[in-house]
């Protein structure tokens, strides 16, 4: 079964992706009717990146922190095992 494939485009305020049919961003709610003549395409993209390139940057942070966690609570518990492996000895 074939679905239909729903035409996207790219959010000039977030960078994310949304239907074309919107007119509005749902998640940032920036209007696509709204352009700044002032800034490029160019430019836009570019914000567009580096928006893109700091949610990443800030994704591999939070990432990280959790990974850092999960290491210190195993950390704990393998102190807590060897510290009972050497009382029952």
């Amino acid at each position: 079964m074939v679905s239909e494939i729903t035409p996207m485009c790219i959010c000039g305020g977030c960078g994310r992706a949304i239907e074309k049919k919107f007119v509005f961003c749902p998640w940032c709610g920036q209007s696509k009717l709204a352009k700044n003549s002032s800034v490029s395409e160019e430019e836009r993209m570019e914000q567009i990146f580096n928006r893109l390139e700091e949610m990443q940057i800030n994704n591999r942070f939070e990432r990280l922190e959790k990974m850092e966690n999960q290491l210190d609570q195993l950390e704990r518990e393998l102190d807590a095992l060897v510290l009972c492996s050497e009382m029952h000895k």
